[in-house]
């Protein structure tokens, strides 16, 4: 069978990105998910590309500071005793895990230090409970508000609320970039299934260097 994963049959144009309508949207990038002394690790999960991926989302999100691109912060909380899980007949995915992640109010559920310094005034926070950052929460409010039309997308993990997050933006006509080197899953195979699946089906993929030669590129176009 044709490998339909090729430059011919995804993005075959430059991509304009208009700063004043373009948001970074920072997924989970929370203690319970990326840090060692998080559930994830404490679970014994293989948790370390999560972790790893901090200092490129940290440099992600100051690009995105200093080209105008709006950034917003997801943070996954988890109530204890959350009565519709419990009304499923088959295991949840954190029960399928075996942890118990970002609880509500814990340090689990903060986001990671490594990027507490960098929300800023007019930065996006706003909290989920469920895999898609759409997902009876106020992102597409926000958007909306803003004139948003591109969302660069970054975060953990890539195959469950990444993902959830892309498919949901492309219901909803949003155009969607994902940072490759600025996502991470548990698994690597199913982080680069996703990465295969949103270039084919949803939008681009690119790394960070990629993201920060177009922006500037753009803005010094219109500078001059």
């Amino acid at each position: 069978m044709p490998d339909l994963f090729t430059k011919e049959n995804t993005l075959t144009q430059p991509i304009t990105i208009v700063p004043k309508e373009t948001a970074l949207v920072v997924v989970d990038m929370q203690n319970g998910f990326c840090d060692p002394n998080g559930s994830m690790a404490k679970g014994k999960l293989p948790y370390e590309q999560q972790n790893r991926i901090i200092p490129v989302v940290r440099e992600l999100v100051g690009l995105c500071h200093e080209t105008g691109v709006q950034v917003m912060y997801s943070l996954q909380r988890h109530y204890p005793n959350d009565v519709t899980r419990g009304r499923r007949k088959i295991p949840t995915h954190l029960q399928k895990l075996g942890v118990n992640v970002c609880t509500k109010g814990t340090w689990d559920a903060e986001l990671v230090d490594q990027l507490k310094d960098l929300v800023g005034p007019s930065d996006d926070v706003f909290e989920k409970h469920r895999s898609s950052c759409f997902y009876n929460s106020t992102l597409e409010s926000k958007l909306k508000v803003q004139g948003i039309t591109t969302l660069i997308v970054c975060g953990v993990a890539t195959n469950y609320c990444v993902e959830s997050t892309i498919r949901d933006a492309y219901a909803r006509d949003y155009d969607i970039i994902l940072i490759e080197d600025a996502a991470a899953s548990l698994w690597e195979d199913l982080h680069r299934a996703t990465l295969k699946n949103v270039e084919l089906m949803y939008g681009v993929v690119m790394s960070l260097a990629t993201l920060k030669r177009t922006l500037q590129g753009q803005i010094e176009a219109v500078a001059a």
